[in-house]
C-alpha cells in the first residue's frame, strides 16, 4: 500500500499514513460505527444505529420477509397448537434436571456458593458432595403485566454420576423440596420461567450486542484487501440490522405490547429492558450474575457437557484464526487501530498493547468473535427451542403461597393461558428456533493466497473431525451451524 509522507519537496509530514482511496473500504469509509445505546447509553453495550441501506435491504429480503409471512399467516396455527395443549404439562424432576444440564440453561449452574446461599440450603447439603445452584433473583427487576407473576427463585442441584438432580428450591422466604408435591411442581415452572426470560433477555444477549462494535468497525476501518477483513467479513452477515431490530424497532418483541401476538414476555417493556441491563452489568457480590466480559479465551466456563461441547469446538476456531492471521506482518497498523477502536467501545476487549507481547491475544480475540457469532450463538437457540414450550412458559399466572403450605394445590389450567402460549409458539417460530440463511461449513472467504485457502479447508475438515470425536452429546451438528448471527 502507498505511504503518504509528504505533499511536495518542501512540505514533509511529521508522520506517515496509509494513503488508501475510499473505494478500498467496504462502504467508502462511510460505514457503520458503534455509539451509545439510545435506551440505556451506559447500561447496554454500544449499538450500531446507522446501518448501510444495502444491509437493510438484504435483511428484509432474507429475514424480514419471513417475519411478515409467519406473523400474518402463522398465528392461527400457533393458536391451534396452544389449544391442543390446553394447559401446561407437568415437568418431572428428571426433565427439569435435563433442561438445566443439557441446554443453554447450563449457563445458570453456579458452583461458587456465597455464605447466604450455603445458609439457605444448609439442611440439604452434605459434606463430600458436589452442588450447583441456579439463582434467578434478577426476576425482581421485572414489573409484571396484568395477572402475570414474576418470582425470584434459587434451585439447588446435586451432582450425580451422570448429571444433576434438583434437591431443593428457595421461594419467597422458605425452601421447598420434591416432597412438597404441588408446591414443588409450581416451583419448577417458576424456575423455568425465570431461566427462559433470563436466557432470552439477560444472558444470551451477551453473545449478540457487544459483537456489533467488532462487526461495524471491521467494515469501516479495515480495507477489503486486508486478511483481517477477509476473515471476519463472512461472519458479519445480517447481524447489524437484526440486532437493531431487536433493540430499536417499535415492532420489537421487547416492546411487549398487547396487540403483538409474537411478544410473549411477562413484564412491561421498560423492565424487560432493565433485565437486559442486569445481564450486561451483573449484580455486585453475586457470582450467579457476573458482569459482561469479552470471551477472550473462548466460551464462559459452564458446569455441564454443554460447556465441554463448546470448549472442544473452540480449539478449532482458535487454530483457524491463528493459522490465517499468522500471515500478517508484525505491527500491522490496521490491526493495531482495529483493536484500539474496539477497545474504546468495550474495555474488556484487548487493545494493541496487550497483544504486542503475546500474539495469541489477538488470535483469541478474532477466534472468540467467530465462535461467538456462529456456534456460540446458534447452540443457545437450538437447545432452548428444543425444550417443550408447554413445560416452559414465559408467563406464569399462579403465584407461590406467601407461606409454605403443605396443602397447596396447583391447577395446571391456570399456570398459563391459551393466549400466553399462542404468543410463545409464534415467538418461537419467528425468533427463537434456528432458521439459517447461510452456514459456516459453506462460508466463502475472499482470500487470494493459496495458503489461506488451504487454512479454510483445514478449518472445515477440523470441524467435521471434531463432530466425529465429540466427548459429549452433539448439541448442534456442524451442517447446521450458521456463519453469523441470523436469528
Amino acid at each position: 500500500m502507498d505511504m503518504k509522507t509528504k505533499f511536495s519537496d518542501d512540505l514533509t509530514l511529521e508522520s506517515e499514513f496509509e494513503d488508501l482511496p475510499p473505494e478500498d473500504f467496504l462502504y467508502d469509509r462511510r460505514g457503520p460505527w458503534p455509539q451509545p445505546s439510545p435506551n440505556h447509553p451506559f447500561g447496554e453495550a454500544p449499538g450500531v444505529l446507522h446501518i448501510p441501506w444495502q444491509e437493510w435491504l438484504y435483511w428484509w429480503f432474507k429475514i424480514g420477509s419471513r417475519y411478515v409471512v409467519v406473523w400474518l399467516l402463522g398465528w392461527p396455527f400457533a393458536l391451534l397448537k396452544a389449544l391442543m395443549w390446553w394447559k401446561v404439562s407437568p415437568v418431572s424432576d428428571e426433565e427439569f434436571a435435563g433442561y438445566f444440564y443439557n441446554s443453554c440453561y447450563a449457563k445458570f449452574l453456579t458452583s461458587e456458593f456465597t455464605d447466604q446461599t450455603k445458609s439457605l440450603f444448609s439442611d440439604y447439603m452434605e459434606e463430600g458432595k458436589t452442588y450447583f445452584y441456579a439463582d434467578f433473583v434478577g426476576m425482581k427487576v421485572l414489573k409484571p403485566i396484568s395477572n402475570v407473576k414474576c418470582e425470584a427463585s434459587i434451585t439447588l442441584f446435586e451432582k450425580t454420576e451422570d448429571g444433576i438432580k434438583p434437591i431443593a428450591m428457595n421461594l419467597r422466604d422458605y425452601v421447598c423440596d420434591p416432597s412438597d408435591g404441588d408446591l414443588w411442581t409450581l416451583g419448577k415452572f417458576i424456575a423455568l420461567q425465570a431461566a427462559a426470560n433470563h436466557i432470552i433477555v439477560a444472558t444470551h444477549p451477551r453473545l449478540h450486542f457487544p459483537m456489533d462494535s467488532i462487526n461495524a468497525i471491521t467494515k469501516t476501518a479495515v480495507p477489503k484487501a486486508h486478511i483481517l477483513f477477509q476473515l471476519i467479513h463472512p461472519h458479519t452477515e445480517l447481524t447489524l440490522k437484526l440486532d437493531w431490530q431487536v433493540l430499536n424497532s417499535k415492532l420489537s418483541l421487547l416492546e411487549n405490547k398487547w396487540w403483538m401476538l409474537y411478544a410473549p414476555f411477562p413484564a412491561t417493556a421498560k423492565t424487560m429492558r432493565d433485565l437486559v441491563v442486569l445481564g450486561y452489568h451483573g449484580i455486585k457480590g453475586n457470582p450467579a450474575y457476573p458482569k459482561y466480559f469479552f470471551p477472550l479465551k473462548g466460551p464462559q466456563h459452564v458446569n455441564s457437557p454443554y460447556g465441554k461441547f463448546h470448549d472442544q469446538y473452540y480449539k478449532v476456531f482458535f487454530k483457524f484464526a491463528k493459522n490465517v492471521l499468522s500471515e500478517l506482518p508484525e505491527d500491522d497498523k490496521f490491526v493495531t487501530r482495529w483493536m484500539d477502536y474496539i477497545h474504546n467501545e468495550d474495555k474488556t476487549f484487548p487493545n494493541s498493547l496487550m497483544a504486542k507481547d503475546d500474539k495469541d491475544i489477538f488470535y483469541h480475540a478474532v477466534a472468540s468473535y467467530i465462535w461467538d457469532v456462529s456456534l456460540g450463538h446458534a447452540a443457545d437457540h437450538k437447545t432452548y427451542a428444543e425444550i417443550p414450550l408447554n413445560k416452559n412458559p414465559l408467563r406464569v399466572r399462579v403465584s407461590s403461597p406467601e407461606y409454605k403450605n403443605p396443602d397447596f394445590k396447583l391447577n395446571l389450567n391456570k399456570v398459563a393461558t391459551i393466549l400466553d402460549q399462542t404468543r410463545l409458539v409464534l415467538a418461537n417460530w419467528l425468533f427463537f428456533k434456528p432458521y439459517n440463511v447461510s452456514n459456516l461449513i459453506d462460508a466463502q472467504y475472499d482470500f487470494h493466497l493459496p495458503i489461506l485457502k488451504d487454512h479454510v479447508e483445514t478449518f472445515k475438515n477440523d470441524l467435521r473431525e471434531t463432530e466425529k470425536n465429540l466427548k459429549t452429546m452433539n448439541y448442534m451438528p456442524v451442517a447446521e451451524i450458521p456463519v453469523s448471527i441470523q436469528y
